[in-house]
């Protein structure tokens, strides 16, 4: 049996339509599952994944037939250690695994809080099997979290200078939403944090009152538009 907790992260990370009714975040939270799910739903048979900031390891189940799933973070940051569902915990810098370990790598929602982004993309390069793929998301449009750990935000032509530099080939830059996701998520987001955490019920009827509606009116402009002027989230692939 699913405890309250579980569920609550399976809505968040896992979203599925009905999650909108309880999810203040669906636009941005399904924007990137999709991606995910879209990546993980390569064969991986006889390969090794390594999940860089992987937190709770909250899309590892996504993922089937790889040899081995390898999840590493620093300790402290914007999260709890006692969360996070690490196999080995790293300084930040060096990632501690031999040149060539991994023939894919996944990083999601973690280049804006790291000291250096292109050093941590140097080593990324430098542990990746020649041929090897990277999976990488990050936000475009989105408030200051996990404070004071939010260092940038990047354009997609960033994305496209510092993944070379490190030897990395981006195949593809997507967006996760356009103009009106990114509006609607983001007033959607600023009316449920702006209500007191300690009214859980309370919380939960604003959410499906007032958030599950608005997002669904922004969703249905961003399908209609299909305005890709501007993100919520950038997904790259690349191929070392």
């Amino acid at each position: 049996m699913l405890n309250l907790k579980e569920i609550s992260k399976k809505h968040f990370f896992q979203p599925v339509w009905y999650s909108s009714f309880v999810n203040p975040y669906f636009i941005a939270r399904y924007g990137l599952f999709k991606k995910i799910k879209d990546f993980s739903d390569q064969d991986f048979s006889g390969q090794k994944i390594l999940d860089i900031g992987c937190g709770e390891k909250p899309y590892q189940n996504l993922f089937l037939n790889y040899k081995e799933y390898v999840g590493i973070d620093i300790e402290g940051g914007g999260h709890n250690d006692e969360s996070k569902n690490v196999d080995k915990f790293y300084d930040g810098k060096k990632i501690p695994f031999p040149d060539g370990s991994f023939e894919n790598v996944i990083c999601t929602q973690v280049l804006e809080h790291v000291d250096d982004s292109e050093l941590l993309l140097n080593e990324i390069s430098r542990i990746l099997k020649k041929g090897g793929k990277v999976f990488l998301t990050m936000p475009f449009v989105w408030n200051e979290h996990e404070v004071p750990f939010d260092y940038r935000r990047f354009t997609r032509y960033e994305h496209f200078r510092i993944f070379n530099k490190a030897g990395l080939t981006v195949e593809k830059i997507e967006n996760t939403s356009g103009l009106f996701g990114v509006c609607g998520q983001l007033i959607s987001a600023f009316i449920f944090e702006k209500i007191n955490p300690n009214f859980f019920i309370f919380k939960l009827l604003v959410v499906t009152i007032i958030c599950f509606p608005i997002q669904v009116v922004f969703i249905f402009l961003d399908f209609v538009f299909k305005n890709s002027w501007i993100t919520l989230d950038y997904v790259i692939n690349a191929r070392k």
